[in-house]
């Protein structure tokens, strides 16, 4: 029978956030059934001329979609609500906050019809495929390590590598707004590769006399595992 010897090594790397994303909504409630579509649409308008003026491209402004709704408890009523949604994907996020700051006095337009709200989301991360694959071969070292020290302590000698599986993964969100890290780290410790996020410090809104706070970007841990399997013999 053959003699082989299993561990899991583990390696890892960094990725830091490229873009922020935050989906802007904008709602209308009316009491004319005509007017809800036409009166979302302009305060969108609005809204996209306000964030081209605060420096967002229009790279930078992307379409979120509408909606409209008459629910059916207002059936003894007139009236509708339209929505719309405008998606901000920027790499800087003083620059975004400056363009969110800038939407401000659209909120304070009719607050019993109009409603602006700004909602964060999963920021996007760099894609180093460099960096995964150094960080696997670093998993497969820490295996070899593990092994030959395991190999030692049953007076075996370590062979040759029978077979090496990539290990699957998981992730732990790093705390930033719209990122929130409910699970820690405890996917980190199952048999399957596994993310864990630290994040780093995030920019909060500041006076327009004010210069932006500089801080560093939200950031992320990426843990690879690399399951291996050894070879045994006699020492």
């Amino acid at each position: 029978m053959d003699r082989y010897i299993e561990v899991i090594g583990e390696g890892q790397f960094v990725e830091t956030v490229c873009r922020f994303i935050a989906d802007v909504a904008l709602e209308v409630r009316v009491a004319k059934d005509e007017t809800a579509f036409a009166e979302v649409g302009d305060l969108a308008r609005d809204a996209v001329a306000v964030l081209r003026q605060a420096g967002l491209s229009e790279e930078e402004i992307v379409e979120g979609g509408s909606d409209f709704q008459r629910p059916w408890y207002w059936k003894k009523q007139a009236g509708q609500t339209a929505s719309r949604k405008v998606i901000l994907k920027v790499s800087d996020f003083a620059r975004l906050n400056r363009g969110l700051e800038a939407l401000e006095p659209l909120q304070s337009r009719n607050k019993e019809r109009k409603t602006l709200r700004v909602n964060m989301r999963q920021p996007e991360f760099e894609m180093r495929s460099q960096a995964k694959a150094a960080a696997l071969g670093a998993a497969f070292l820490d295996a070899h390590e593990k092994a030959t020290h395991l190999a030692e302590q049953m007076c075996c000698r370590l062979g040759q590598v029978i077979s090496a599986e990539e290990g699957g993964w998981a992730k732990r969100s790093s705390g930033f707004s719209g990122d929130e890290d409910w699970g820690g780290d405890s996917s980190r410790f199952g048999m399957g590769g596994s993310v864990i996020l630290a994040a780093g410090p995030v920019a909060a809104g500041s006076e327009a006399q004010e210069p932006d706070i500089e801080l560093q970007k939200p950031s992320r841990t990426v843990f690879v595992k690399c399951r291996v399997r050894f070879a045994l013999s006699e020492s």
